[in-house]
């Protein structure tokens, strides 16, 4: 029995008419009318729900023009393109022109080959021989439509590749990673079947359209053995040269990881034929604890199938039709409300390829908690519509039936208050350190239903930075803000490793989905507070000057410190007697029996006259805090020493300017160029002065820190 299957694609046209000459590389342009289409691209199954994604994004569309006779005019480029998904549900819009008689189109997203595509050699040749010639090894969207004077037209659109996806239904063994081997990468743009001479460009269940270069079958490797679907071209899949699943997993509880080889056969362990627009889901039943898997991936695909694991594969499609070209195609199969709202779901029949959406009739299988009212479906705009009740806590469910004939489609309802990702943490709860690991860990619950899986988790930090395993999460930058995206396969508590990008790292990370309450979770340290050196980290300049040190060691309620605690205070310029303190290697150092209350102070002094510094306060399990003070002058000091011009010439009885006479006054050289003056009280030996001096038309400058003439430098003006 053949079955075509489709993805719907809803396309409106106003008026068809261009002037243009045909053949041209570029858009045609003139007197013709804009066309706007819109984009409708229903889920790629039941299970799929992933934010404009590989296997819904739609980057870039190009446009075959054919004439009544199905012979080339012209390729176009479409414009504005504007593309969205919710809810697992593709949207979007753009504007074109096509040529004057153009009756057939084929819609052509996001193929590279189609760029440079050469429109004069095609010119005139029929569509059943250049469509089928295009190729490649991407994820392309493909549909045709006919035009009729004028009038609106649904265009039926097909992604190229088939997906895979496992799952597991077991209790005794996790499913940790899989993967694809002997798969083809490279497949044609259109499906293409010259069998059905009426409309060869259909899709046949069990028939794959393969490209005239067959490309080699490929294999993935461990690195790519992990929970995310994967994609293949369609091809034979025959007896003795199969595609097969590499699936990597443990027995729950257990820490030993083994690979283990499934084969894509059907009930009656055939391989199926791979064909595109199919999900083939394999879904594991059962699993022996005596099954032999191979320890290695490379191992693995060299064994036979693994006869202890107990699998069964599923083909889904989003559609359902007969061998009498009888096709149902209902939008979107489940549907999820966080705050109620009302239902509106496409839903098109088609009877022996001519449009009956007048014989559709939907129902009410179930709704227990009565969350759905005034269900109908609207043949003139083939919409399903009903309002969702709004749940306050929990969530309820309602399953709707969809016939036409003797097909039918079953929708699922699922209404619910806001999930939780509680409870989230990081660990360790405290941090101390940059680059120290972090692992923040938060949770899918169990009640999410499995259509929305995987779950977009967007998390918001300043201050983290991703590292292995998950190093590759995708990157935002919104407002300021890094956001990484992570996309969860399953429920339970998710862990994410990253690293401390500085020492003070204090902050609110976020967690974020649509249907979750945001998640807050405070990334913080223990440390010192109210750290400074005589409240201003500021010290007199000159041998014994005051320097108190104070600090405060912050209580934690739900973190309390561990004592006795060894406090450190580094220090190369600065001395003390205080009782506690003892005089170490690089500083002073005490040990506190127990937590002291309020402020710290150290009595410090300077043990030489230019005593500025990094002072350094650190204990075992909190985060070090690190201070420069700054050396002042309390009085004027006088300064002196040589003053040369490029390094050579002396000037005597020259006039120096200063550019901060509040630091240094403008002063003349003696007459063996040398210079004496006084550095004003009141500033810091950080600050800079420049000293210039006019020669003719030359000037020749050099700018020193107070600290450097306190040294008594030689004022070298270049």
């Amino acid at each position: 029995m053949k079955k075509l299957v489709y993805i719907f694609l809803a396309v409106s046209f106003s008026i068809l008419a261009c002037t243009d000459m045909p053949g041209k590389l570029e858009e045609p342009d003139g007197d013709g009318t804009s066309l706007n289409v819109s984009l409708h691209i229903p889920e790629y199954t039941e299970m799929q729900s992933r934010s404009v994604s590989y296997e819904n994004a739609i980057n870039d569309v190009w446009l075959f023009a054919f004439d009544a006779k199905g012979l080339f005019l012209a390729r176009v480029h479409a414009t504005d393109l504007v593309v969205e998904e919710t809810g697992g549900i593709g949207t979007g819009s753009f504007k074109v022109k096509v040529p004057f008689g153009t009756k057939i189109i084929h819609f052509i997203a996001n193929c590279d080959e189609i760029a440079s595509y050469d429109d004069r050699a095609a010119l005139q040749k029929d569509e059943r021989e250049l469509i089928p010639a295009l190729y490649g090894n991407r994820m392309v969207f493909w549909g045709r439509g006919e035009l009729a004077n004028g009038s609106n037209v649904d265009v039926v659109l097909y992604r190229n590749q088939a997906k895979v996806t496992v799952e597991n239904e077991t209790t005794n063994f996790d499913v940790t990673g899989y993967a694809l081997c002997n798969y083809t990468t490279v497949g044609t743009t259109a499906p293409f079947n010259p069998t059905e001479t009426s409309s060869p460009f259909v899709i046949l269940e069990n028939t794959p359209t393969i490209p005239l270069v067959e490309g080699q079958k490929v294999d993935q490797t461990a690195e790519n053995c992990d929970l995310s679907p994967k994609y293949m071209s369609e091809n034979l899949n025959l007896f003795n040269n199969q595609c097969y699943v590499i699936v990597k997993g443990k027995l729950t509880g257990g820490t030993s990881e083994k690979y283990y080889k499934i084969q894509l056969l059907d009930g009656d362990k055939k391989p199926y034929p791979i064909v595109r627009n199919y999900h083939y889901r394999v879904v594991i039943k059962s699993f022996s604890e005596q099954a032999n898997g191979s320890t290695s991936f490379d191992d693995a695909k060299e064994a036979e199938p693994s006869n202890n694991i107990y699998a069964e594969i599923f083909k889904d499609s989003p559609t359902i039709s007969d061998n009498q070209k009888n096709t149902l195609t209902v939008g979107q199969l489940n549907l999820l409300f966080i705050q109620g709202g009302t239902l509106s779901v496409s839903a098109h029949y088609t009877k022996n390829d001519v449009a009956a959406d007048g014989e559709i009739n939907v129902s009410v299988i179930e709704d227990l908690n009565n969350i759905l009212t005034n269900l109908s479906y609207d043949s003139s705009t083939g919409l399903i519509s009903a309002n969702v009740a709004k749940v306050v806590s929990g969530q309820n469910m309602a399953t709707i039936s969809v016939k036409a004939g003797v097909l039918s489609r079953i929708m699922t309802i699922t209404s619910t208050s806001l999930y939780s990702f509680l409870p989230a943490s990081t660990s360790p709860e405290l941090y101390t350190e940059r680059d120290q690991d972090v692992t923040l860990k938060f949770t899918i619950p169990s009640s999410i239903p499995k259509y929305l899986f995987p779950v977009k988790c967007v998390i918001s930090t300043n201050n983290l930075y991703p590292v292995a395993p998950n190093k590759n999460m995708e990157i935002l930058f919104e407002d300021g803000t890094y956001k990484y995206v992570y996309w969860a396969e399953e429920p339970g508590e998710k862990s994410l490793n990253f690293k401390t990008s500085n020492e003070d790292n204090d902050e609110t990370i976020t967690i974020e989905n649509d249907y979750f309450h945001t998640a807050n979770v405070k990334l913080q340290s223990r440390y010192f507070s109210n750290v400074s050196i005589n409240g201003n980290n500021i010290v007199n300049y000159g041998p014994n000057s005051t320097a108190v040190f104070h600090f405060t060691i912050p209580d934690f309620p739900d973190f309390p410190s561990t004592y006795p605690l060894k406090v450190h205070i580094s220090t190369r310029n600065l001395k003390t007697s205080d009782a506690g303190w003892t005089k170490v290697s690089d500083g002073y150092e005490r040990v506190y029996t127990s937590a002291p209350q309020g402020e710290q102070t150290v009595q410090f002094l300077s043990n030489q006259p230019i005593s500025s510094e990094q002072v350094v306060i650190s204990a075992p399990g909190f985060r070090s805090a690190t201070i420069y003070y700054d050396n002042q002058l309390a009085e004027g000091v006088w300064a002196s020493g040589y003053v040369r011009v490029m390094d050579v010439y002396t000037v005597a009885r020259f006039q120096v300017t200063t550019s901060n006479q509040s630091i240094v006054p403008n002063f003349t050289t003696s007459n063996t160029s040398t210079y004496t003056f006084m550095i004003q009280p009141g500033v810091k030996i950080s600050d800079v002065v420049t000293f210039y001096i006019r020669s003719g038309r030359s000037q020749y400058s050099g700018s020193y820190t107070v600290k450097q003439l306190l040294q008594q430098v030689v004022l070298n003006l270049k």
